[in-house]
């Protein structure tokens, strides 16, 4: 081999050898950024999934009590509903096991906190909505770092809860529907749900309001189904946590 030829020689090898350093380099730089990005939603992972538990908390808390409005609805409209006569008033959908097992004959007033009958009016009137902790799910969703929780099962857990409390919030509004028509059925007695709170004896303007059984009878319906409903999400949300709480502990 001639001095020329070596010189190329040595020089490819000394240009391999640079490329081989250089591949090398970017490579491991690549390596450190991704352990550290991957260190980082880790990090923001255990973060969110903490957040996420404390709405879930709160929100089981507000479940419990929308559930306890919602049963105290059917409650009154039942009282009310054998209160004025209405033969359709032993008719009780049981969408629960939970439900079958209550007495609804027993008065209202002896199970609810009421002074007298006009009382359970101004309740089956009442509504009152879940109010779903959603900051942390809704923060994740719309930054795009959902998809930090790296367990798929996880992540199709949230989202279903998340679903299931839209439907209740939804079935909320359709007892509101409700409710607003008793309103209009009370008009011609001159009063409203709330006067009816300072009423000693409601019960003969109440047997003279026309359609006011049927309403009655549609805010029970309603509010029955939300009590199945909100069983339901409260299940969800406890298996969610119990679920986060395992997934964090075996991190």
């Amino acid at each position: 081999m001639n001095k020329a030829s070596e010189r190329i020689f040595k020089s490819g090898q000394r240009f391999a050898g640079e490329f081989i350093v250089i591949v090398l380099g970017v490579l491991a730089a690549l390596a450190v950024e991704s352990w550290s990005e991957d260190r980082e939603d880790r990090v923001l992972e255990k973060n969110y999934l903490s957040r996420l538990q404390g709405d879930l908390q709160r929100d089981l808390q507000q479940i419990s009590g929308a559930r306890w409005a919602s049963f105290a609805k059917a409650r009154a409209t039942t009282t009310l509903l054998y209160a004025i006569g209405d033969p359709l008033a032993i008719e009780i959908p049981e969408f629960t096991e939970s439900i079958k097992s209550i007495d609804f004959s027993v008065p209202a007033t002896d199970v609810i906190s009421v002074e007298h009958m006009g009382g359970l009016v101004w309740i089956a009137k009442r509504d009152r909505t879940l109010g779903p902790s959603r900051v942390t799910f809704d923060e994740m969703i719309a930054t795009g770092r959902f998809l930090v929780i790296e367990d798929d099962q996880l992540r199709a857990d949230v989202i279903d809860y998340y679903s299931s409390v839209d439907g209740a919030e939804g079935l909320a509004e359709w007892i509101a529907e409700a409710s607003s028509r008793l309103e209009e059925v009370l008009e011609p007695s001159g009063l409203n749900a709330f006067d009816y709170n300072y009423i000693e004896d409601p019960l003969p303007r109440l047997r003279d309001l026309k359609g006011l059984a049927v309403v009655l009878r549609d805010i029970r319906r309603r509010s029955l189904r939300h009590v199945y409903i909100l069983e339901q999400v409260e299940e969800s949300a406890t298996e969610l946590t119990e679920g986060i709480d395992e997934y964090l502990t075996n991190k």
